[in-house]
């Protein structure tokens, strides 16, 4: 695949970024990490990508995490840890991204210092700074890099350079943490979380379904947000027998589906 010139010259600065640099990579496993991880790995002086080990992350996505590291033989750490022992994160508030990125790229930049790596940077693009992201304001007080960021290197740049390098995630769908299902003030517990991941997990794998959200709403109601072009897929009687008895033997008592379809960040619509 060929890139625009434009790109080339981002790409470009992103290489003279790393270039010399001891780096620790803020690792999901995701589209833009994993396209930092791999030129990290090529560029910068030396690499370590950390991985969240949390409830709040689907299993699958640190195991997909810890294949991509393994398969670019890129050096590799998870790192747990346990959000619901915060009561101010448990009781999810708006603020709740910034909680939960602080707790965490703390741990990064103490294994910074204490390693003797130079910067800590993560994949956020400049796509996300007109969303609502309380996670920006830590990742600004704990001197955390942005490199898409710095250069101006958005979400659709991010798959292009990933489809040139030949990377598998180039068409991974967007993924978020499972507390983001939750609408803020709501509690978030364990059960809840559960019940989201082994609904998402049985609609995704049953049905071939390319994206999804399962939003667990008050009363036990799940809101399923499918790719528009997806719900047709379900709406069969037979189908939605087999959905409406899966996700009520999971503990939801209510089950809907969005007819608006997928977007990401749909919990934070009633904030506009």
């Amino acid at each position: 695949m060929q890139i625009s010139t434009e790109l080339i010259k981002k790409l470009d600065l992103l290489k003279s970024f790393l270039k010399g640099k001891k780096i620790i990579v803020a690792f999901s496993g995701g589209v833009d990490s994993s396209l930092l991880a791999y030129l990290a790995n090529r560029f910068a002086s030396k690499a370590l990508l950390l991985t969240a080990r949390s409830i709040l992350n689907p299993i699958d996505e640190i195991e997909g995490a810890k294949r991509f590291a393994d398969k670019y033989n890129i050096p590799y750490r998870e790192i747990t840890v346990n959000l619901l022992r915060k009561k101010e994160f448990v009781r999810n508030p708006q603020e709740r991204c910034y909680i939960c990125k602080k707790e965490l790229f703390l741990k990064f930049v103490e294994i910074m210092r204490d390693e003797n790596y130079d910067v800590v940077i993560d994949g956020s693009n400049v796509d996300d700074i007109d969303d609502f992201r309380p996670g920006m304001k830590a990742l600004k007080e704990l001197n955390i890099e942005s490199p898409y960021v710095l250069f101006d290197i958005n979400e659709q740049n991010i798959r292009d350079l990933s489809k040139y390098f030949n990377l598998e995630t180039h068409s991974k769908p967007s993924s978020a943490c499972l507390a983001s299902r939750i609408p803020y003030t709501q509690e978030i517990t364990k059960e809840k979380l559960q019940m989201i991941y082994k609904a998402e997990k049985f609609l995704k794998e049953q049905f071939n379904l390319t994206q999804l959200r399962v939003r667990y709403h008050e009363d036990r109601l799940a809101r399923i947000e499918l790719f528009p072009n997806e719900i047709p897929r379900i709406l069969s009687p037979k189908i939605l027998r087999e959905i409406k008895d899966k996700l009520k033997e999971l503990g939801f008592i209510y089950i809907t589906i969005d007819i608006e379809g997928f977007r990401s960040g749909s919990l934070n619509e009633i904030l506009d």
